[in-house]
């Protein structure tokens, strides 16, 4: 089931896509992640922001609209449609401690919008335990795993932190060095064939948090 996640997720837009297009991926989101550190200094949250591509957009939204009966509805519908979807796979983020697994709650404050001809998508996915960037080294990638969508995070709008002030911190980024092969595999699926499971996190940037004492 994993490898058709992205396809799950934006199915409704999917069918509107010409077969013809080649390759994986088949769209792209412009991410801006913000660590969310609370008074205490424990990391509580992650806030994230999803510019997806206009031509992703518009299709999306012309879909939704035929059904919903405008572009306003169809725009507003949007996110609580895909924050649906997503809470089965985490939001599409992976966030650990120590390189375990961190439990992600429900998200909050989710919206869709237009920013000219894209859907903008923002949202908060809080954690069900509050984790120590002092004690515990996080790690924090967002990716479509089906690698449906390629997901970076915007150059003008690199990954940061709001608050721990007691002990600031800070977000690094790793690029990632998917090998000659797996770019190859990857630019030859078409979009009727099934990648392997987490084929997108090959391609995923990382994010380490870093405080000083």
């Amino acid at each position: 089931m994993q490898h058709n996640i992205g396809r799950i997720i934006f199915g409704f837009a999917a069918a509107l896509f010409s077969a013809a297009l080649p390759a994986h991926p088949h769209a792209w989101a412009d991410v801006a992640s913000t660590i969310v550190i609370s008074e205490s200094g424990m990391v509580a949250a992650i806030e994230e922001e999803w510019l997806f591509d206009e031509l992703y957009s518009i299709t999306i939204v012309e879909g939704m609209a035929q059904d919903l009966g405008s572009t306003e509805h169809a725009v507003d519908a949007f996110a609580a449609k895909v924050i649906e979807n997503l809470r089965p796979y985490d939001y599409f983020m992976r966030l650990t401690a120590d390189e375990r697994p961190v439990q992600l709650a429900d998200a909050v404050h989710f919206k869709s919008e237009m920013r000219d001809r894209q859907l903008l998508l923002t949202f908060t996915v809080p954690l069900i335990k509050p984790v120590d960037p002092m004690r515990h080294a996080l790690r924090l990638e967002v990716y479509d795993p089906s690698y449906y969508i390629q997901m970076a995070h915007r150059k003008d709008r690199p990954p940061a932190v709001k608050g721990g002030k007691s002990h600031p911190c800070r977000a690094r980024v790793e690029q990632p060095d998917p090998g000659p092969q797996d770019i190859a595999r990857a630019f030859a699926l078409d979009r009727s064939e099934t990648p392997e499971d987490n084929l997108g996190s090959l391609f995923a940037e990382k994010v380490f948090l870093e405080c000083r004492q």
